[in-house]
């Protein structure tokens, strides 16, 4: 049968989501969702009117990076991805700078009330020291036009000041501006230099937002229309004298060594000067022409040569021994011995020796990283270490060929000069002489000259300003706040009371566990639902196209006028209602519930007591009546049976004196007039007795039951809730049909479950159910989409619209 409700239903699958469902929720809970976005509005409008404003300003600088030099280490810092900008930008967001502007402009000392009001305003002057102790300070206005100021931390009164009066505080002095007299009470504090340091670190953003351009921006916030654009300017001033005093401090020192080496080189200039003039006076030197000759010169060159050559050998040598030397116990960790090699100026200007260090550099520090997850001894390592060792044994082979050419070029310039050196025995060692002396004065003269060219390079830098920073737009007074943002607030607000009011609707669904819909019921069931019975209404004549409320009309019984027919029994008094409607279309739904063989005597029961059990089984009976049936209405319930009260009867004699043989049933069965729809038969509860559920259950009950459906069309028992009493479940078991009858909006859907298990255990025969008490538009919106059923727009239906 589940699977055919299933079907009929249209019911999706677990894991699919019906838009209209969440749709119908959301309706349903439109006025929770409407209260939370606007609590949460009104919060946000709140907050913003009450916030103090927040100002930005920013002041733009231009870094210029200087190019490296070409060659193998501006190469390398090219590579590596180094940018001055990025550094200097460090630098503007550095405690040393922020330290600096703190100090400047007195930041320790914030301003508490009165609020929305600059610093300036009330202070002409505020002097901070570094060590000045945490402290909240009032100042007040006085009658005579002065001001008392007042130490609150320690409770002191400090004095009354007047206007343009320092004020020595603890640490600090502040000068009161003539404004200051508007506010009678002023509240400021003093705090620690770190906090403020930190304060301001905080508030203070550094950014460069595009990255093809060197400009930086110097960003700040505060509530203080005056200091929020004097510390961005303040910072991009202390940012530039620091770095034009670093610029002129190198260039001083770079001035101050120069000179010295100019001076020494000078010294060496005139002693070389002065040799070879009196070389040149003591030989009687004044001619090379005559004297000099080509072999000489050939030989004062080769043996410079050959000297230079020697010299180079010898250092090479010795650097190759001491290299391999170290690499004998040299550590994995550690750099290669190796790159000493390339040290070697000859060495360095080979571009394939460049290579190979660049390479064994990359390998080593691949190496160290790995080194820091594993061992010397991994398959990894290894291998890098082999690597290294090719390149270390490449290194040594360039060094070992490039030793063995110098030697075999000094071995070619000793012969070279053995050669000369009996053409040069008849040249006179003067000759020698006087070239070297020359020579070396040539040379101590050129450098005489570069080092007064960068001498002066640097007292050019040592002069002027640095151009590669400068400040481009300083920041200037904010005309208005950034914060708070009204309308960004309130867009924000209704998101948030949105998201807040459609969460709180989702939890609201999840705690609700009561029927609602038919789907509700018949899912819970499992048997289909024969009758939705909407909401029962007191209404008169209609006025301006809508029924009004009015009192109900007294109905006669056994000919009698009472107003004991009450309300519920809609069916009686007003056939035309909607709900008379609802009870007719229940009656076609049980008659057609089992076409070959419709079911004579019916059981009305409910979970819980108030599910509308009795006014759905009255009306129906009613209903049957109005159609020309013969209709008995037991009330059944022989605990607290209410039926003898709607319809102005005694309880006794009843049912029970019946199955107690007390009483015949043909006395005690009453007769209702219905007026123009006929007559009803009605058997009360009688005598309320102490065992119910074992007369209902008993053979007298089973055997009544036969002989009372020989002689009506329909009996309708209307019996005790089935969740506190086994009444129903014992009456069902001996009636043709049950009819278990949930009120939306109240029965519990797991009390409905628990009621149809007491129904199954004992096999009762479940005709179907009735969802009762609908409200359409309370209800409207859980019809999921199956909408409403029509039965909102068919209320009036009908109705006289006069």
């Amino acid at each position: 049968m589940a699977n055919n409700v299933s079907q009929s239903t249209g019911a999706t699958p677990e894991d699919e989501i019906d838009l209209r469902v969440v749709w119908n929720l959301l309706v349903r809970n439109r006025l929770l969702i409407g209260g939370c976005v606007a609590i949460v509005v009104a919060l946000a409008a709140l907050y913003s009117y009450l916030s103090a404003p927040v100002y930005e300003a920013s002041a733009s600088i231009r870094i210029d990076e200087e190019k490296p030099a070409l060659g193998i280490f501006g190469t390398l810092d090219m590579l590596a991805g180094g940018s001055e900008v990025s550094t200097e930008m460090e630098v503007l967001r550095s405690r040393t700078v922020a330290e600096a502007v703190v100090e400047q402009l007195g930041l320790q000392l914030s301003l508490r009330s009165p609020t929305r009001v600059p610093r300036n305003a009330i202070f002409a002057n505020v002097i901070v020291d570094r060590r000045a102790p945490e402290a909240e300070y009032r100042i007040r206005a006085t009658p005579d036009g002065r001001h008392s100021v007042e130490n609150l931390t320690t409770g002191a009164t400090l004095g009354t000041f007047s206007p343009g009066e320092a004020i020595a505080l603890d640490g600090a002095s502040v000068v009161l501006s003539r404004a200051a007299a508007d506010w009678g009470e002023i509240d400021f504090e003093i705090v620690s230099f770190a906090d403020a340091v930190e304060n301001l670190q905080k508030k203070l953003s550094v950014s460069r937002p595009n990255r093809e351009a060197n400009v930086v921006f110097v960003r700040y916030e505060s509530r203080d229309s005056i200091l929020v654009y004097r510390v961005p300017n303040a910072v991009a001033r202390t940012f530039i004298d620091a770095r034009q005093e670093i610029q002129k401090t190198e260039a001083r020192s770079t001035v101050e060594f120069l000179r010295g080496q100019i001076d020494a080189i000078t010294a060496q200039l005139a002693t070389a000067e002065d040799a070879l003039q009196a070389f040149r006076e003591n030989e009687q030197v004044v001619s090379l022409e005559a004297q000099a000759t080509t072999q000489v010169t050939r030989l004062a060159d080769l043996q410079a040569e050959r000297n230079a050559l020697e010299t180079e050998r010898a250092a090479l040598a010795s650097l190759l021994d001491e290299v391999e030397s170290a690499a004998t116990g040299a550590s994995p960790s550690t750099p290669s011995p190796y790159r000493r090699l390339v040290a070697f100026p000859s060495l360095f200007r080979n571009q394939a020796t460049s290579e190979l260090l660049r390479s064994l550099t990359a390998l080593e520090n691949e190496r160290a990283q790995l080194l820091n997850r594993r061992t010397a001894a991994h398959p990894d390592v290894a291998v890098l270490s082999e690597r290294i060792r090719e390149l270390e044994q490449q290194l040594r082979t360039i060094a070992t060929t490039y030793l063995q050419g110098i030697t075999s070029q000094v071995a070619s310039l000793d012969a070279m000069l053995g050669r000369y050196g009996e053409q040069l025995e008849r040249i006179p060692a003067k000759e020698i002489q006087f070239a070297r002396l020359q020579r070396q004065a040539k040379v101590l003269e050129e450098i005489y000259l570069l080092l007064q060219t960068k001498l002066k390079e640097a007292e050019i830098a040592q002069a002027v300003e640095d151009p590669s920073v400068r400040l481009i737009d300083p920041a200037v007074v904010p005309i208005k706040p950034i914060k708070p943002r009204l309308v960004f607030n309130i867009l924000l607000a209704m998101v948030l009371g949105t998201m807040l009011g459609t969460g709180a609707a989702f939890a609201r669904e999840f705690m609700d566990t009561t029927i609602h819909t038919r789907e509700d019921v018949q899912e819970i069931t499992g048997v289909p639902v024969l009758g939705n019975i909407p909401r029962i209404r007191e209404t008169g004549p209609s006025t301006n196209g809508r029924r009004k409320v009015s009192a109900a009309p007294a109905v006669s019984v056994n000919g009698t006028r009472t107003a004991g027919f009450e309300m519920r029994l809609v069916t009686g008094r007003d056939p035309r209602n909607p709900v008379s409607e609802a009870y007719r279309a229940l009656r076609t739904n049980i008659t057609f519930a089992r076409p070959d063989e419709p079911p004579k005597a019916i059981v009305f029961t409910s979970p819980t007591p108030g599910d509308g059990k009795s006014t759905s089984a009255a009306n129906l009976a009613v209903t049957l009546a109005q159609q020309g049936h013969k209709v008995l209405l037991v009330d059944a319930d022989m605990r607290r049976g209410v039926l003898n009260n709607v319809f102005g009867e005694d309880r006794e004699p009843g049912l029970s004196n019946v199955l107690l043989g007390t009483t015949d049933v043909a006395r005690a069965i009453r007769s209702v007039d219905l007026g123009e729809s006929g007559t009803l038969d009605f058997l009360p509860t009688g005598t309320l007795p102490p065992n119910p559920a074992e007369l209902l259950g008993s053979t007298r009950m089973r055997d009544l039951l036969r002989r009372l459906e020989g002689t009506y069309d329909t009996i309708i028992l209307d019996a005790p809730p089935l969740n506190l009493v086994t009444d129903a479940a014992v009456l069902g078991t001996n009636a043709d049909g049950v009819l278990i009858v949930a009120r939306a909006a109240t029965t519990q859907k797991g009390a409905l479950h628990y009621a149809m298990e007491q129904l199954r255990n004992v096999r009762a025969p479940v005709l179907g159910s009735v969802l009762n008490d609908i409200d359409y538009k309370r209800d409207m919106r859980y019809g999921g989409k199956y909408g409403t059923y029509g039965m909102y727009s068919y209320e009036y239906y009908g109705m006289d619209k006069a």
